[in-house]
């Protein structure tokens, strides 16, 4: 491992958080110690920027990549953010409706910056949601409510089916937004060609920091560019099984540490 990693970048659910969905303990004396040599570290995660904010706190310079890679933080001011074309909601609201009607158990969140969105009120799909998205609003019409603001992507939630049916379904609407599998039960429909890759291209560039000085961690297929973009790009064990093909080193699992683990064989003198 070369010795001037600048940025750790690492996805949070599956990856760095552990199986009850918390940061491990481990990883905060790891994080200053990260500080203090001069490496930055950023969570690169489908979440909210409001919900990964309300995770690490207030730290200076912290460089959030959030809404898979929608919208780029840093001491709350975006470094980017891209939008979605709002003529792409109704297809998807209209679609997730349909299949609700018929018995499924499905929902749909309206991610905008400043808030997100959700029509469905039962407290176990609310509940849910709100593990990701801690600003969140419950309203009669979604896409209305969402019109002044801007809008970072689609979640949808199918549970158990997000790979299977939801991401065939939406790519069949042929829409011009791109759509991957963030999760078991999650489908996001984002921008075109924006994904945590391409915000993390974004972010080394704004940095000064080339692909050689990057470690990447990630767990799902939205993760996938993310990895691409590092040079030293970790699946955990626990991966879907193509992006454990497409990293090039594998770590312990999220259960077992893995990022915390791998960093600090890395970095030895941080232990």
């Amino acid at each position: 491992m070369p010795a001037d990693i600048r940025l750790i970048v690492s996805d949070m659910d599956g990856t760095l958080l552990d199986g009850d969905g918390n940061v491990p303990a481990t990883f905060w004396p790891l994080l200053d110690s990260l500080t203090d040599a001069g490496i930055l570290f950023s969570p690169g995660s489908g979440r909210q920027y409001q919900t990964l904010l309300s995770v690490f706190g207030d730290r200076p310079g912290l460089v959030y990549i959030a809404e898979n890679g929608t919208n780029v933080m840093r001491d709350g001011v975006a470094l980017s953010r891209e939008p979605v074309d709002q003529a792409i909601i109704a297809p998807i609201v209209n679609w997730v409706k349909e299949v609700a009607a018929a018995g499924a158990d499905i929902g749909f969140v309206v991610c905008g910056a400043r808030t997100a969105y959700i029509e469905r009120t039962d407290d176990a799909f609310v509940a849910h949601v709100r593990r990701y998205y801690a600003a969140v609003e419950i309203v009669a019409d979604a896409r209305a409510a969402a019109v002044d603001d801007a809008v970072l992507k689609i979640a949808i939630y199918d549970v158990g089916l997000a790979e299977s049916r939801t991401a065939p379904a939406i790519l069949g609407l042929n829409l011009p937004a791109d759509v991957v599998v963030s999760g078991e039960n999650w489908v996001d429909v984002m921008p075109p060609g924006v994904n945590k890759g391409t915000a993390l291209i974004r972010l080394q560039d704004h940095l000064g920091i080339t692909r050689a000085q990057t470690m990447a961690f990630g767990d799902f297929l939205n993760d996938a560019e993310m990895l691409d973009a590092a040079e030293h790009s970790y699946a955990v064990a626990n991966a879907h099984p193509s992006i454990r093909a497409r990293a090039r080193h594998i770590a312990p699992s999220n259960i077992d540490d893995g990022v915390v683990t791998s960093i600090l064989n890395a970095f030895p003198h941080l232990r």
